[in-house]
């Protein structure tokens, strides 16, 4: 494994991740009523947003895109996507790896860990599905903040047809925690989580990897400065990257590319 990429791959996707939670993609948080309780359409936005950055690989680990030869992968704000390992999904194959590495940068330290647990379903001698296991803990410490984030995937991935593997089913779970803490100024926290169980997504990965089909149920909570929330509910996927999203008994359809309501 290439453990040098790391150094500033994963300091800078955890930095990318939080601050992008809390300013840039984040959606307006504040809601009608009471102010400390963040609204389910602010709430419905941020779910697109952190569901196509677990999916897709956005802050590392498995990307559905990578089909049947997954990738430890990160992603760099504005840079392409930097392997560090490929797994070759030839029947057999099993990996099971664990991950650590801590570096310090002048008045910065990150650290890493994780374990990625793959092995490759075959049918008549051949690769049709994959088991996927990761879970990855960043931590960055500054003189003025400490933040980190932990996800997880347990994922099951199938081929729906052996002879054209660009269409796959994908069920299972996926978990994201983050927090933030500032520790000058008005030493503002923030923490999210957001849990996921899969049914049946069907990802074309000819496609720029669009969920055709499938649901999802969700847990979600926050407390941020712009507010606290806890809701539970349900995702249907319904193509074109768009998914209706029904949160405390209301529903949006949302565009999980942009977060917004369409």
């Amino acid at each position: 494994m290439k453990l040098k990429l790391l150094s500033g791959i994963f300091a800078v996707t955890a930095i990318a991740f939080l601050y992008t939670s809390c300013k840039k993609d984040a959606p307006d948080f504040s809601s009608t009523g009471n102010s400390s309780t963040v609204s389910t359409k602010a709430v419905s936005q941020q779910i697109a947003l952190n569901l196509v950055q677990s999916l897709y690989g956005g802050i590392g680990g498995f990307s559905v895109n990578d089909g049947l030869s997954p990738k430890i992968n990160a992603i760099a704000p504005n840079r392409k996507k930097i392997i560090i390992n490929s797994v070759n999904p030839d029947c057999g194959m099993t990996m099971d790896t664990t991950l650590t590495y801590s570096l310090d940068l002048d008045t910065t330290k990150v650290t890493v860990s994780g374990r990625f647990k793959y092995a490759t379903i075959c049918t008549n001698d051949t690769p049709t599905g994959l088991t996927a296991y990761d879970s990855l803990l960043v931590s960055m410490i500054t003189p003025s903040l400490e933040a980190k984030y932990n996800i997880l995937q347990n994922l099951t991935v199938n081929v729906l047809n052996a002879q054209n593997p660009d269409k796959l089913s994908f069920n299972g779970l996926m978990n994201m925690q983050a927090s933030l803490q500032y520790k000058t100024g008005s030493k503002q926290k923030l923490s999210t989580s957001f849990k996921y169980k899969l049914t049946s997504l069907i990802i074309n990965t000819a496609n720029d990897g669009d969920i055709e089909s499938g649901s999802a149920t969700f847990e979600t909570t926050g407390d941020t400065p712009q507010g606290k929330w806890n809701y539970k509910g349900s995702i249907l996927f319904l193509g074109n990257h768009k998914v209706k999203i029904t949160i405390d008994g209301t529903t949006y359809t949302v565009d999980i590319q942009t977060g917004q309501i369409v």
